[in-house]
């Protein structure tokens, strides 16, 4: 909201003013409405909201001004699409600027933000990610842009205070970078055995290198059940990406439980037996 003030002393328009004429004209973003002045029209989504675990109820709106700069701008997918287009082909700014927007803001100490100008600024298998999430009374979005991959996700839902739009995007995101690997199919299900597996205690050691097979001691094979028994089966076990590193090829996996999202990896030599096979909490 403060930036948004500075802005418009500095530029001696209204911000809305400035936004419409300096960008959405431009990339023909024609329906983006100002939801910090005007409701929503009637032919919108209604937004929603729970007490608790109690029924959706409709979302209250906000008094006029909470918005202002921070989340008053309300767009249909095609709309933000076009401004992901915007800053994939970087159409609006100099380059020195949109260098600045995606770089990431470096503490003193030296710990990294993931945040840019207004950007989260992260990785996903491998892949540079400019996004941001947004939410307001009723409504949540998650904006996702691969600039290397002339690709980005938007998903917009009507439910405040759930990470739906999140967990949609990143369901998507995989699809976007599939291998079309023939093998994927079968080391999927290779590598979801091997999990189950060691939610028992137990691998296949015909799998594995002798490295691996040092590694997955007895007291290795306790902690791992330990840990992954209590979760029970996974919602959800998919392939991320691959690619090669070092001679071997690199898998990743995304393993979702109903409260824990799990990231496995495998490193498969050239003759197929996997040097690693590597599970940690997905941040």
């Amino acid at each position: 909201m403060i930036a948004g003030v500075i802005f418009e002393k500095a530029s001696g328009m209204p911000l809305l003013q400035f936004l419409r004429e300096k960008i959405f004209q431009p990339l023909g973003m024609k329906s983006v409405a100002n939801i910090d002045q005007d409701s929503l029209a009637v032919t919108d989504p209604i937004g929603y909201m729970r007490y608790a675990l109690g029924p959706l109820r409709p979302a209250p709106k906000e008094g006029k001004g909470w918005l202002f700069a921070a989340g008053e701008l309300a767009m249909p997918a095609e709309d933000l699409a076009r401004w992901d287009i915007s800053l994939i082909d970087q159409k609006l700014l100099k380059p020195s600027s949109y260098q600045q927007l995606e770089t990431e803001v470096v503490l003193n100490n030296g710990v990294g933000t993931k945040y840019g100008l207004g950007l989260e600024i992260t990785s996903e298998s491998g892949h540079r990610v400019l996004a941001h999430s947004g939410e307001v009374s009723g409504f949540t979005s998650e904006n996702v842009v691969f600039p290397d991959d002339h690709s980005a996700i938007v998903v917009l839902t009507n439910q405040d205070a759930v990470n739906a739009s999140g967990q949609i995007a990143r369901g998507i995101a995989p699809l976007l970078f599939d291998s079309a690997d023939p093998a994927t199919p079968q080391k999927l299900a290779q590598a979801r055995k091997i999990f189950d597996g060691l939610q028992h205690g137990t691998i296949d050691r015909s799998l594995f290198t002798s490295n691996a097979n040092f590694y997955f001691s007895e007291q290795a094979l306790k902690d791992f059940a330990a840990g992954l028994a209590p979760l029970g089966t996974p919602q959800e076990f998919i392939q991320t990406d691959q690619e090669l590193r070092g001679g071997m090829i690199l898998r990743r996996y995304r393993v979702k439980f109903t409260d824990k999202t799990l990231r496995a990896w495998t490193f498969e030599m050239p003759d197929g037996k996997l040097e690693q096979y590597q599970i940690a909490v997905q941040q």
